[in-house]
């Protein structure tokens, strides 16, 4: 704000006169009262008077002094009222700087309350975190605790594996028991309806002049062997005949053997082809081609086993 000063009134001057007027008043004063106090106060006039004139020299100097000084607040008034209008403008941009600070403000408040509104949500948000850790670490717990149960599942399948494994060996074990017995017993009930043989002699030649050995073989079962004729030079005159040693496990306290051949025994042929039929035990079997003539005899022989 521009302040007007106004021209100081010169105080010397001023202060003369008033001095001079009092000086006049004494004098009057001690002029009427005493007349040698006026020739006193003359001389006090006179010394005085050169006091003021003195100081009006002072004075006249100061207002010298005081008409620079004017000067120069004239200067500087007229440098006030530029930086006032300089000011005026800065006013104008602190105006519009308060403003952009009022808009700034303002939009600060919002994003304050935005800020808020979103540490709200924050804390929602940490809450619902806080629970799904809890739940997680619950779950964590129990997957850990179902982990457990499946490695003490996994060892008692272990185990029980390898017990099936075990049994599963055990059980083809037995398989190949019963596999083996089986056919055993298939072999014992073939050897029991007679069903098993086994051919000795196939379409063999033979010649003889009494008893020529046909074949020897051991059966292991009781049963019975077939000696079958398919030709023959004189099957009337020829036949079979058979030797058995018993066996060990034959009971037959008496006899060691039967059918003991000798010259001129044997069971003849009935034609050609014809078959004979020998029952025997387990034991060592010799069959042979027997004939009633000295001279040389022949026939085509077939042996088979059956037990």
């Amino acid at each position: 704000m521009k302040t007007t000063r106004r021209a100081a009134i010169p105080l010397v001057p001023v202060a003369l006169v008033v001095v001079i007027v009092v000086i006049a008043g004494v004098f009057g004063y001690y002029f009427v009262t005493s007349s040698g106090t006026i020739s006193s106060q003359s001389s006090q006039i006179s010394s005085q008077s050169s006091v003021v004139s003195v100081q009006s020299s002072q004075i006249l100097s100061l207002g010298s002094v005081v008409s620079s000084q004017s000067s120069q607040v004239s200067t500087q008034s007229a440098q006030i009222s530029s930086q006032s209008g300089e000011i005026s403008v800065q006013a104008g941009q602190i105006s519009t700087q308060a403003a952009q600070i009022a808009a700034d403000n303002t939009q600060i408040a919002n994003l304050t309350t935005k800020v808020g509104s979103l540490k709200t949500q924050v804390s929602t948000l940490q809450s619902q975190v806080a629970a799904d850790q809890a739940k997680i670490q619950a779950l964590t717990t129990g997957y850990a605790a179902a982990n457990a149960t499946i490695a003490t599942l996994n060892s008692q399948i272990a185990s029980l594996n390898s017990q099936i494994a075990t049994l599963n060996s055990q059980i083809a074990s037995l398989n190949t028991q019963i596999s083996t017995l089986q056919a055993q017993v298939s072999s014992l009930m073939s050897v029991t309806g007679l069903s098993s043989s086994t051919t000795e002699i196939n379409s063999q030649l033979f010649y003889t002049t009494g008893n020529a050995q046909v074949v020897t073989f051991t059966a292991n079962y009781a049963g019975y062997v077939l000696m079958t004729v398919t030709s023959a030079s004189d099957y009337t005159n020829e036949g079979g005949t058979i030797h058995m040693t018993f066996a060990t496990n034959v009971n037959s306290p008496d006899y060691s053997g039967m059918y003991i051949p000798f010259n001129g025994y044997f069971y003849a042929f009935g034609g050609v082809p014809d078959t004979l039929v020998f029952p025997v035990t387990p034991g060592t079997i010799t069959l042979y081609l027997g004939t009633a003539d000295s001279s040389q005899q022949s026939a085509t022989l077939s042996v088979v086993y059956y037990y």
